[in-house]
């Protein structure tokens, strides 16, 4: 069986999902596991685009939405800005494609409801890159939660955070505009938290407090020389209260120097603690009440998915594994091998729930009920 692949964008996560479609190729132990072609690349700049299509073995690219969706790709990767994901998903499903989806799903709950509808209606399926709770040291804490190790959640407090905002003169880039990214730092890293707030829990977020602080108010734009005003958030809070009222707390942030790339997750509960990083992706630490000392629990990316030939044991074990993890899973269902997990459109659709929730919080200073 051959999987037809095609991309649109050129930016990180496309170049992220683009090593995963070729990584898979010799990462995978399972000799049914489809053949994939990497058919076609689509981006907005003619330069940009044949670079990276040359780079990763595209066969074709294009700037054109009209040569690029001719309905002869199984599976299109979006990677474009936020305001176009659920344009290119229902242009996508319409040709015949399943979808892989950039975070945050769309920019508005509506958008996020009308995609799941028309994939219902297509018979069609996607997946969304909630990808942190792919990492080893996540499906590690969660087997432990479902087993009962901690006991009765009574807490979860996670941060995530990177510098990438954090001094005056970096340009004004879309991320800093709220109608092309629907949000900030929050749409952009605080969605990986709040979705394992819920998944690694099996626990309901039902009422959540936000708060957002544009900190760098203005910026230069590098394509007309001018200070733009920036409307989307470098900083924010979310308070939550989960069904069982147990709180949490997420910390999003584009302001912290020397943090390249931070996620940090803490879960208390009855019997003990978990905590882990991003930068430790294949590392928890336990602390259980009854021995009263922490254990360190180490399963990389190969012991958690048997079927990986690489990354080889104990190598450097980086973020964008997870994609690769989300690539073989999804393919595995599209192609009817295995149901395995991913982070489908229904958990993007919650995804985007929580976040509509947190900007409406914000934008109000009161907390608001969740859907549950």
């Amino acid at each position: 069986m051959k999987i037809r692949v095609g991309i649109i964008g050129s930016g990180w996560s496309a170049n992220a999902l683009a090593w995963a479609f070729n990584a898979v190729r010799f990462s995978v132990r399972e000799e049914k596991f489809p053949k994939i072609e990497l058919v076609r690349a689509m981006s907005r700049t003619a330069r940009k685009v044949e670079a990276f299509a040359r780079e990763y073995g595209f066969k074709e690219w294009t700037t054109s939405e009209t040569d690029f969706f001719k309905g002869d790709l199984d599976l299109i990767a979006i990677s474009t800005p936020n305001n176009t994901h659920a344009l290119y998903s229902i242009k996508a499903m319409e040709s015949g494609a399943d979808i892989i989806i950039e975070k945050p799903f769309t920019v508005s709950l509506s958008e996020a409801k009308d995609v799941v509808s028309r994939a219902e209606k297509l018979g069609r399926k996607g997946a969304i890159c909630l990808v942190s709770r792919l990492i080893p040291a996540s499906v590690i804490a969660r087997d432990m939660i479902s087993r009962g190790e901690l006991g009765e959640i009574r807490e979860f407090r996670a941060v995530i955070a990177h510098a990438k905002h954090a001094y005056e003169d970096t340009p004004f880039e879309w991320r800093m505009s709220k109608q092309v990214a629907g949000g900030g730092v929050f749409a952009d890293l605080g969605v990986h938290a709040l979705d394992l707030a819920e998944s690694i829990t099996s626990r309901r977020i039902k009422r959540i407090l936000g708060r957002t602080y544009t900190v760098i108010v203005e910026r230069e734009d590098p394509a007309t020389r001018q200070i733009v005003k920036v409307d989307t958030e470098d900083v924010g809070f979310a308070l939550f209260e989960y069904e069982n009222g147990a709180p949490g707390m997420v910390e999003a942030s584009k302001l912290s120097p020397g943090f390249e790339e931070q996620m940090r997750v803490e879960i208390h509960g009855s019997r003990g603690g978990v905590r882990f990083t991003l930068t430790e992706p294949h590392t928890v630490y336990l602390f259980k009440r009854e021995t009263q000392r922490i254990e360190k629990i180490v399963k990389g990316f190969e012991e958690i998915y048997p079927w990986l030939n690489w990354p080889a044991p104990k190598s450097f074990e980086g973020w964008v594994y997870s994609y690769l993890v989300l690539v073989k899973n999804f393919v595995d269902n599209i192609a009817g091998l295995n149901e395995s997990p991913y982070p489908n459109l229904k958990d993007g659709l919650r995804s985007q729930e929580l976040l509509s929730s947190f900007y409406e919080s914000a934008a109000s200073g009161k907390p608001i009920e969740a859907i549950l």
